[in-house]
């Protein structure tokens, strides 16, 4: 039988191997098959002693929290919802507080290991009902506590706690229409096709609508002062943990919607769902300049191309992403519990002369309809 004896200061005792392994800590060691006198090791090997040893400096972190739960569940289902908490050594116990917003009460559910950092709980469907809700995680060790977000000295049953931030999540009756892309908070999130080498920026801009005041994105046609533009310009946002969200009811959808007016009378805007194998599925969606709210049947969506982003670079490779394998055919239908993206792309047409400015969309949302 091996063993492992240590020959660094603060290392455990020998450790003895069993079934070829055996358990150690940094440092230095003498493997062998009996004891070693460690009188009789030599002082260096070549230029290094041979007790010498530089450990890193260990490592520290502050005490965080990363909550997972989903943007929205489903009403009459529990809700489960996952948490990774990060430290040194874990935390005595950690709990979930959740409550209906605005102005409801914080109810706290135990948040179990699920091994490692994670943690997870289930919120019983009976305690929850329609509508917006905000979570908080709480953390406690020694008797103190600490509330993430915004890592607060404090739960929030306390009577003094007075933090703001929050997680949230939604809870949507099974018809509710599944919103895909919101400008004011998604368009950060999106990635664009890159103009050249040097383009690497989206060109877009988020204003307010006339209409209803709320953001609106601002998407338009690259042209140059020659007349140039790209064959296609996308812009991509990853929706899968929504399209998860609804996965038990995901195959009810019957359309896409949106909200959205052309920058012109004449405008063409291509939806595109992709799913997580690259095949795509996509509808032309001839617009003007009055605002107005569109439906596209899901079985107006053909097999088509859909754009990997971000491109690699330089230069471009592997712009288009056809079907995957098997897929596209007369019989092959969008499988919606796997879609990925939702991209919108404007392109160049023949006989159309765009001009800086003239050639897009403005777009107040798109949802899935059920």
């Amino acid at each position: 039988m091996f063993s492992a004896q240590p020959v660094t200061a603060g290392n455990p005792q020998t450790a003895r191997a069993a079934a070829g392994r055996f358990t150690v800590t940094p440092g230095v060691y003498v493997l062998s098959a009996g004891a070693v006198d460690a009188a009789s090791l030599p002082a260096t090997i070549g230029h290094i002693g041979f007790r010498e040893y530089h450990a890193p400096p260990a490592d520290t972190a502050p005490l965080s929290v990363v909550a997972s739960a989903v943007p929205q569940y489903l009403a009459g289902r529990d809700a489960e919802v996952r948490a990774r908490v990060v430290d040194q050594d874990p935390p005595d116990s950690v709990k979930l507080f959740v409550r209906a917003s605005p102005g409801g009460f914080y109810r706290a559910f135990p948040m179990r290991s699920a091994g490692g950092y994670d943690y997870t709980t289930s919120i019983p469907a009976a305690a929850l009902h329609n509508g917006p809700y905000q979570y908080v995680i709480t953390t406690f060790r020694a008797g103190s506590a600490v509330t993430f977000p915004a890592s607060t000295p404090a739960k929030p049953t306390d009577w003094n706690y007075d933090a703001e931030a929050a997680w949230t999540f939604d809870v949507v009756d099974a018809r509710t229409p599944l919103r895909l892309f919101d400008p004011g908070s998604d368009a950060a999130r999106l990635t664009f096709t890159r103009i050249g080498d040097a383009g690497r920026r989206g060109l877009f801009r988020v204003a307010l609508s006339p209409v209803t005041g709320e953001p609106i994105f601002h998407l338009e046609l690259p042209v140059d002062t020659s007349g140039w533009s790209p064959v296609d310009y996308t812009a991509s946002l990853v929706i899968k943990t929504r399209i998860q969200a609804r996965e038990e009811t995901i195959t009810a959808a019957k359309d896409v919607r949106l909200r959205l007016h052309g920058l012109g009378a004449r405008q063409t805007l291509h939806v595109t769902l992709m799913e997580d194998d690259g095949t795509s599925w996509t509808a032309a969606l001839p617009v003007d300049s009055s605002w107005s709210e569109r439906a596209i049947p899901l079985t107006q969506f053909t097999a088509g191309r859909g754009v990997l982003l971000p491109e690699g670079f330089p230069g471009e490779w592997n712009y288009w992403v056809g079907p995957a394998d098997g897929r596209g055919g007369s019989a092959d239908r969008p499988r919606l519990e796997h879609v990925e993206r939702l991209q919108l792309s404007l392109r160049r047409e023949d006989g159309v002369a765009a001009k800086p400015g003239n050639y897009g969309v403005e777009v107040e949302w798109v949802a899935l309809g059920f």
